[in-house]
């Protein structure tokens, strides 16, 4: 990569890394409860299960969300839904259900309202022994943070499990979100057991692509091994904060449009 790419990627992490950003991404949910001013508990569930979802068109991911996070809500947020009796949660959830006409039991795309409420008995699993998803990571399997998300939510549909041919990105997505410092988009919550260096870039089939074109990487798979291949790639400009070369890849594909 020459020098005048290196500089156009960091003009465009300026650029796209704003507070303008946030509001027609799915991080825009879990900065509801930012504003509010809530726990770190009710961001990380909506964090995570925001995270959980965003697959498949955007705007279509972002509504189903916003109405899991309304029933959430009128629990006392999302702390208290995952702390809820399962009881309560399944009824809460049933006009929902009764929406299917008796059909598969559709939350989103691939997931059943089953495999969401599987999302929230572990998350209440991991509250109950811990008083944080940061508190429980270092205790998780797994040689860097990607994996040991795999293993707290080992089995849960939707998170990848490990070995497989996965780049995890939503996992990687959840994380950046949670570690990285600057305050501007990402939340930067967690400041006892990673910093930015430990993240790796969260990779979709556009930053791949991207990737490729920059030389980035030559890997032909998109898989958790080119996503940290990119991210070592990328602290050659970013070395403090690899992953705000997410929003440069970002600004790339935007501009090549």
């Amino acid at each position: 990569m020459n020098k005048q790419t290196e500089n156009t990627l960091r003009e465009w992490a300026k650029e796209y890394n704003t507070p303008s950003f946030i509001d027609k991404d799915p991080i825009s949910l879990p900065h509801i409860y930012r504003r509010k001013g809530s726990e770190l508990r009710d961001i990380e569930i909506s964090a995570f299960i925001t995270a959980w979802m965003s697959y498949g068109r955007r705007e279509v991911f972002i509504e189903k969300a916003m109405v899991l996070h309304s029933i959430m809500n009128n629990a006392g947020g999302p702390y208290a839904w995952i702390m809820s009796d399962e009881k309560d949660k399944e009824l809460s959830l049933a006009p929902l259900r009764e929406l299917n006409n008796g059909k598969r039991d559709t939350c989103y795309r691939f997931y059943t309202y089953q495999d969401y409420l599987s999302l929230c008995d572990r998350l209440k699993s991991i509250y109950t022994k811990y008083n944080s998803l940061e508190e429980a990571l270092p205790e998780a399997e797994g040689s860097n943070p990607v994996e040991k998300l795999q293993a707290l939510f080992a089995g849960i549909n939707g998170i990848p499990a490990l070995g497989k041919k996965a780049a995890c990105k939503r996992l990687a997505m959840f994380l950046r979100w949670m570690v990285r410092t600057d305050g501007i988009v990402d939340f930067g919550l967690w400041k006892r057991c990673l910093s930015p260096t430990d993240l790796i870039i969260p990779l979709d089939t556009h930053v791949y692509q991207t990737s490729i074109k920059l030389g980035l990487t030559k890997r032909k798979v998109a898989d958790l091994t080119t996503a940290i291949e990119i991210t070592e790639a990328l602290k050659t400009i970013f070395p403090d904060d690899p992953c705000l070369g997410d929003f440069s890849l970002f600004g790339y594909g935007v501009n090549q449009r």
